[in-house]
């Protein structure tokens, strides 16, 4: 919990894990976070917990959304705006 009494933004999700991938050889694993009201999809590594926004696919949104959906509570419902965010992608050429 946060000193102001509110619940930080990643907690306010409704999340589905699952394991990706086991990372080899210093160990951990990458894993999927999807909330099950939202529908935003991060991926984290369990080594250093380095979170990232992605879409269905599984490729890496842009910092940018990934910096604002790790700030914004969940809605509880899809959030307008977010189906033009998963198009921005990490490498692409407008970044």
């Amino acid at each position: 919990m946060q000193s102001d009494g509110k619940m930080a933004p990643w907690k306010t999700h409704d999340w589905k894990v699952r394991t990706l991938e086991s990372i080899s050889p210093g160990g951990g694993s990458r894993l999927a976070f999807t909330c099950r009201s939202c529908g935003r999809i991060f991926n984290q590594t369990t080594i250093n917990s380095r979170t990232w926004a992605v879409d269905s696919g599984g490729v890496a949104l842009s910092d940018s959304v990934t910096l604002r959906w790790l700030g914004e509570s969940c809605l509880r419902r899809p959030a307008d705006g977010d189906e033009d965010d998963r198009k921005q992608l990490k490498n692409s050429p407008m970044e």
